[in-house]
């Protein structure tokens, strides 16, 4: 039976992550301790006990999701469980990135940290936002997308996606997607990411990226602007420029793996995003959510 992991993205923030795994796992403890360290924050002290706003700021968020999500790799490491591949919804590739060894803690953590500065810039510079459409199929949103109103940013699952828009447009469009049959709900972002919006970030992003020692992935990690497997440090690199103006091809990624023979999944990381969207993918595939010490308790029980 074939595994992978996948690490969650921007969204799956809440008060109190990583708190139970830094009480428990001295591996976890050092994450947060050495994210603290490079990135001059007490991220721990956001994460462990808000306040809630601080946590919704993109830059604060981006990086107290990596550090939760790689102290609940650092504490499932523990239990010698072969893994077959990696992925993560947008910002989770980057946790992809020192789960695979292709990256050094110190250097993701300072990635992460350019690449949520470069985006809340690059929204200033073009005021937009996010919407989830509901209801729709992926082939009519792209086909109305053709007007260029608006810019496809995830494929998350069937009749699930996302989609960034100039702020001045929204009021338009989201009547044009409702008079479709779409529900359509505004994401509480600071712009359009995944999108041509995000060009500036991905020009500054491709800087950071070439001053940094990157390594061949010891696991492949399936990219989110392929949907395929990749090993090659420069691919690796390639495609992460490319995330933040392309779309996120989350549903390809997990059929991709399904169709390679993965039959079970663990969601490392806060919150269960991924596992609800996986049961609209496919609902006979198994995932096991990682995220707090009971869940590595129960897991070795298991």
């Amino acid at each position: 039976m074939k595994k992978a992991i996948i690490f969650p993205g921007q969204g799956s923030q809440y008060v109190g992550m990583g708190k139970s795994l830094n009480e428990s796992f001295d591996g976890a403890r050092q994450v947060f301790s050495r994210i603290d360290a490079v990135c001059g924050i007490d991220l721990s002290s956001k994460c462990f006990q808000g306040p809630q706003d601080d946590l919704k700021d993109t830059g604060i968020q981006q990086l107290a999701i990596l550090a939760t999500s790689l102290a609940a790799f650092e504490a499932f490491k523990e239990r010698n469980i072969a893994i077959d591949y990696f992925s993560g919804l947008s910002l989770g590739e980057y946790s992809c990135l020192y789960a695979s060894g292709v990256l050094s803690l110190d250097d993701v953590a300072i990635l992460v940290k350019e690449r949520a500065s470069a985006m809340q810039e690059a929204a200033k510079e073009s005021p937009s936002t996010m919407f989830a459409v509901l209801g729709l199929d992926s082939n009519v949103l792209i086909d109305i997308s053709k007007d260029g109103s608006f810019y496809i940013a995830n494929i998350n699952a069937p009749g699930q996606i996302v989609v960034s828009l100039r702020l001045n447009d929204k009021d338009r469009v989201k009547e044009a997607l409702e008079s479709k049959g779409a529900k359509v709900i505004e994401l509480a972002v600071s712009g359009g990411f995944h999108s041509p919006f995000m060009e500036p970030a991905s020009k500054h992003l491709k800087k950071v990226i070439d001053n940094l020692e990157f390594q061949d992935a010891k696991i492949p990690i399936v990219s989110n602007v392929t949907a395929k497997p990749h090993k090659n440090k420069d691919e690796i690199k390639d495609n992460l420029v490319k995330q933040l103006v392309s779309s996120v091809l989350w549903k390809d990624c997990v059929e991709f793996m399904v169709a390679e023979g993965v039959s079970l999944f663990f969601e490392v990381g806060p919150s269960k995003v991924l596992r609800g969207l996986m049961r609209k993918i496919n609902s006979d595939i198994k995932v096991n959510n990682i995220e707090k010490k009971e869940d590595l308790d129960s897991l070795q029980a298991g």
